[in-house]
């Protein structure tokens, strides 16, 4: 059977064959035989036409070539061939033949004979031509295997993108499925439109002459075009347009092959407008946050001013400390010294030590007294001013009784028609004040005789203050 293989030498061509030998004379048929196993990959043989047809009946799928004679029992090699001919119609034969007349050429040429070799077989002759045949095979194949891979990509592209074929005026010739799939145009409105006509009002129509421009020269051509439905409903494909050639290189045509991509492109406009209103909320937070950050950068650097103001001063205090040290080291050197000179001093007497201890105890119980008798001070000091309070308030009551009396007495005095009535009120009152006057000067005698004088003054002086008030 056949490989896919395309790096192949001249004797791997030859073993990719399979080979049908047919030939009466067993002696040539097994000397050639065994030497045609050698170069050809599976080998068949037969001893007469109708043997060589059964075994071709029953491996058709595997024979890939005939070699047959042609004056044999049975069926000759032509019988057999005008029968395999009715099965298979391009296999290829080669007859081994003594015969060179017409009329073997043309029953030859009618069943589509490949090559003859002359008996008795020159075999390098005879590999040259199967050389020959197994590179025709070959390419055939080649052809084939392209065939099958152009249908395949041509069904990958059917699938997934628009294909659409024109001639060099752009009028339409071929689309797929795919195309009307998505413009909505069926097979009936294809004569009634062209390339251009597929192209959306916003597309500038210079852009259709530079693109079939381009086609014409031999050039291809890529980029997207904005396409409308029959509907007229906008779509974007991803457009490439490639001349179509004929055999000579002559442009005849064009075909573009498009990829819907509106929604990759809506997508993506849905992305950027997304970008875009995230960019502005970054700003406008940065902003704000580079606000705040200078507010905070700004009360940094007053705490840094005060910081430095206070280290300053904190120098300040650290300098005047440090002289004031200086200053109780060089006063503690001097007690020292003093202390020393006292140390130095001879011991005093034992009277002198008496006296000296007699004379601390004497400031001690001095400083006791003192204490105490500023105690009992303060003692008699707030009962002093308990006291007065208590008879500032009393005098006042009777100040108030006094001149509520006066008042009354005024309100009478228009009463009293008599005159002598009226002076013995007015003397029972004047004596009455006289009487309390002198009460109040006794109790501020005693006063001052029970206070510290500085008081009482104080006292007093508040109490003419107020009565200069009044």
């Amino acid at each position: 059977m056949q490989k896919n293989n395309q790096n192949i030498s001249e004797k791997g061509l030859l073993k990719r064959l399979t080979v049908l030998y047919v030939e009466d004379d067993e002696n040539i048929r097994v000397e050639l035989s065994s030497l045609l196993k050698n170069f050809f990959g599976e080998l068949y043989t037969a001893q007469d036409g109708e043997d060589g047809y059964n075994t071709f009946i029953n491996n058709q799928d595997k024979i890939d070539v005939i070699l047959s004679d042609i004056n044999m029992p049975k069926l000759s090699g032509i019988e057999m061939m005008k029968q395999i001919r009715q099965l298979n119609s391009h296999i290829p034969v080669i007859f081994a033949t003594a015969y060179s007349d017409s009329a073997f050429l043309t029953e030859a040429i009618k069943i589509k004979v490949y090559d003859y070799i002359v008996k008795p077989i020159n075999i390098r002759n005879l590999l040259g031509i199967f050389q020959e045949l197994a590179s025709s095979i070959y390419q055939k194949f080649l052809i084939e295997q392209q065939k099958l891979d152009l249908q395949r990509y041509k069904a990958v592209i059917d699938a997934n993108n628009i294909v659409i074929k024109t001639d060099l005026d752009g009028k339409i010739l071929y689309v797929n499925e795919h195309f009307s799939d998505t413009s909505g145009y069926s097979d009936e409105d294809y004569d009634a439109i062209s390339f251009k006509d597929l192209l959306h009002k916003d597309v500038d129509s210079g852009l259709y002459s530079e693109i079939f421009s381009t086609l014409k020269s031999g050039n291809s051509w890529q980029g997207n075009l904005k396409s409308r439905t029959k509907f007229d409903d906008e779509y974007i494909v991803e457009t490439y347009a490639i001349p179509d050639t004929t055999q000579s290189s002559e442009v005849v045509g064009a075909i573009f092959v498009q990829k819907d991509i509106t929604a990759q492109i809506n997508q993506k406009r849905e992305i950027q407008s997304a970008l875009m209103k995230a960019k502005s909320k970054v700003f406008l937070e940065g902003k704000e946050t580079i606000a705040e950050l200078n507010a905070i950068i700004n009360d940094q650097a007053k705490q840094i001013n005060q910081l430095s103001t206070y280290l300053k001063q904190s120098e300040l205090d650290k300098a005047r400390l440090i002289n004031l040290q200086n200053k109780h080291q060089q006063e503690i050197k001097i007690i020292n010294n003093e202390l020393i000179e006292l140390r130095n001093q001879p011991k005093p007497t034992d009277f002198q030590a008496s006296s000296l201890l007699k004379l601390n105890k004497d400031n001690m119980d001095l400083k006791n007294t003192i204490r105490k008798l500023e105690i009992e001070k303060a003692k008699l000091t707030k009962d002093l001013e308990k006291d007065i309070f208590r008879e500032k308030i009393t005098l006042e009551v009777m100040v108030d009784d006094l001149e509520h009396e006066l008042a009354e007495c005024r309100e009478k005095l228009a009463m009293f028609s008599d005159k002598g009535a009226l002076e013995e009120t007015i003397e029972y009152y004047q004596t009455k004040s006289k009487n309390d006057d002198k009460k109040l000067q006794l109790l501020e005698a005693k006063i001052l005789r029970l206070c510290d004088k500085d008081l009482a003054k104080q006292i007093f002086a508040e109490d003419r203050k107020e009565e200069r008030e009044v």
